[in-house]
């Protein structure tokens, strides 16, 4: 401690001899001092790495002023301690970053300056720093500028404030964005100097990185110029900013992890680095990855792919089957679809074959040749299903898959499917419509009021309402099939196939033109109604229960299945004594007798139809009259 009070006392001297203010002295004895206590009381000698090593523990406790006014007091001690003097740069240490570098930074800000027309003092100022920062861990050139330098630079480079680093640091950024164009320093240096992702930058080691390479392997170059590429058409197929802004941070780390590791793309190092960074990416890491499974495809095929579901980990549940069951599974819904089923018909036959097979892997079955009539019994006796309707459904898929494997050879019976029951017994449930508070509700809405969404669901209601489609006619609508002269509307039904055309009327075709013209996102689809996000395709059936509930609301006894609407449409022409066969047309039923359930919902024509008690064998006697 002998050399230490020396050391301080000769500081202390020079402040004196040489005129420094009170304030100056002052600050350095009381960063003496407190260096002393703290060294007395952990029992430790003074040391320059100690000292510094004291004056970083303590930099979240203290202001800007102190930490950087304590710090030059211990850089002209260590001067002391190794020279015996303070050199001339310590007592120079308010002269700018600028007058400090050497020649060959001064000559390369100077060219930043005069090449970018750059007015602002600023750039000057946090370039000088920056560099000054270079200098002093004795790089002497750009071109030795790496993300670690980068990185260390962010964390050692100290400001008093968050916003005053935010802003060197964006300076800075332009400056190394200048340097990458004239090919002094790599691009991604520049994207890494943020706030927003030098916290997920994600650094392999190089037995890791090798670990997860092969030398065979071929690896796709991912450029800038890719990137910007892939979010240019994302921006065409109008995906949303937020979207956009999610795409850009994760493909941002991973064009500097790959720079920074020098090496390409592949899949396997790809989702390897995905792993890593998953747990810094917050609550959006599924966003993250529907996005690098689109960029991936981008990569193969130059064009965004939308339905990208942005799980490479996900397995089908058909290749959990043994390949005998899987091949003939995946060769029979191949045909399927060669042959133009809907996919949601082939989703359906996916299913109910998977169960079947999956029973037969579960007893001990090795080939569909072993099927028997007695199999297929006992697996129509254990497959539970919530409904009746349900359990027929299944097992018509099945039976068509059982006639398929007899056409392969694969099985021998050729009436073996039989043996599978697709008959329910008939049940008649109770017809719900909307009441009329409902539909007056509806038709009192003011479409000045409404969003463009709500304005679609809006429309989508009232063609319901007022001419009675079902949810997936109106979801298959196009502008063809309107004619406005004609004020009708034409379409071929989904699920009959049978063509229609029905009046439009004047107040429905005013809202949908109210929507066409004031609602509808731009779109080249064909389709009247879309999505209002990205990519603005077709909607779904189930997008008009959704329309539907927005503008009532559902309780216990009321329901708000689309389909209500058709049955309202059904029951207001049947009150209106519209006749049978009429409604049967206007509804699009291929026979009369569909229309007969309705007619229990028309109290006041039921009203005038009453039986006779006695020809309904009820008899009179009982109760209080005849005790």
């Amino acid at each position: 401690m002998e050399q230490y009070e020396t050391n301080v006392a000769n500081v202390m001297n020079f402040l004196k001899a040489n005129a420094f203010s009170p304030s100056v002295i002052s600050l350095h004895r009381l960063c003496y001092q407190k260096l002393k206590d703290y060294l007395l009381a952990s029992n430790l000698r003074y040391s320059t790495e100690l000292a510094y090593q004291w004056i970083e523990f303590n930099q979240v406790f203290w202001n800007y002023r102190k930490y950087t006014g304590w710090r030059h007091c211990i850089d002209q001690l260590d001067d002391v301690y190794s020279m015996g003097y303070i050199a001339l740069d310590r007592l120079a240490y308010r002269k700018s970053a600028y007058a400090l570098l050497n020649d060959a930074f001064k000559s390369t800000i100077d060219s930043f300056i005069c090449d970018s027309s750059i007015t602002d003092d600023r750039y000057r100022v946090a370039c000088a720093r920056f560099l000054l920062y270079l200098q002093n861990n004795c790089l002497s050139d750009i071109s030795e500028l790496d993300y670690d330098v980068l990185l260390q630079f962010h964390q050692e480079d100290y400001h008093c404030s968050s916003k005053s680093k935010d802003v060197y640091e964006d300076l800075i950024r332009v400056f190394l964005r200048y340097l990458a164009a004239q090919g002094m320093c790599s691009f991604g240096l520049s994207l890494a100097l943020n706030k927003l992702l030098i916290h997920q930058i994600i650094n392999l080691s190089d037995e890791e990185l090798n670990s997860r390479t092969d030398t065979d392997q071929k690896y796709t170059s991912v450029t800038w110029n890719i990137i910007l590429e892939f979010l240019t058409k994302m921006t065409d197929v109008r995906y949303g900013k937020t979207v956009l802004k999610s795409s850009k941070h994760i493909l941002t780390l991973l064009y500097i992890f790959l720079d920074m590791h020098q090496t390409g793309l592949d899949d396997t190092l790809l989702w390897y680095w995905f792993d890593k960074i998953t747990p810094l990416l917050g609550t959006g890491w599924k966003q993250h990855r529907r996005t690098l499974c689109q960029f991936l495809n981008f990569l193969g095929n130059n064009a965004i792919t939308t339905k990208v579901t942005g799980n490479p980990k996900s397995i089908k549940a058909i290749n959990f089957l043994p390949a005998w069951e899987a091949e003939s599974l995946e060769s029979y819904l191949n045909l399927l679809k060669r042959e133009g089923w809907q996919p949601s018909t082939i989703a359906m036959y996916r299913s109910s074959n998977l169960r079947f097979c999956k029973y037969l892997q579960s007893i001990g079955i090795a080939s569909f040749s072993s099927l028997t009539s007695t199999m297929l019994k006992d697996f129509n006796l254990q497959d539970k299903h919530a409904t009746p309707e349900g359990k027929a459904a299944y097992n018509c898929r099945i039976r068509n898959f059982l006639i398929y494997l007899y056409e392969q050879k694969l099985i021998d019976e050729p009436y073996l499917y039989k043996a599978l029951p697709t008959f329910s017994a008939p049940r008649t449930s109770i017809i719900q419509t909307l009441s009329k508070e409902d539909v007056d509700s509806i038709w009192s809405i003011n479409p000045d009021t409404l969003s463009p969404k709500a304005l679609r669901d809006y429309a989508m209601v009232c063609i319901g309402l007022s001419m009675g489609f079902r949810a997936s006619d109106i979801s298959a609508l196009c502008f063809d099939n309107i004619d406005w002269k004609q004020r009708s509307i034409s379409i071929v039904q989904q699920k009959t196939g049978k063509i229609l055309t029905l009046p439009m009327p004047i107040k429905t075709g005013n809202i949908l033109f109210r929507y066409i013209r004031d609602g509808r996102p731009q779109s080249s689809e064909p389709y009247l109604f879309i999505r209002h996000e990205a990519p603005y395709d077709r909607i779904q059936r189930g997008v008009c229960r959704s329309a539907l509930k927005r503008f009532i609301a559902a309780s216990e006894d009321k329901s708000c299945c689309f389909h209500s609407v058709r049955k309202t449409f059904a029951t207001q022409l049947l009150k209106g004594n519209t006749k049978v066969e009429l409604i049967s047309d206007s509804l699009g039923h291929r026979a009369d007798s569909t229309v007969h359930k309705y007619l229990s919902l028309d109290e006041k024509q039921m009203r005038m139809c009453p039986l006779s008690m006695a020809d309904t064998g009820i008899s009179y006697k009982g109760g209080a009259l005849y005790a």
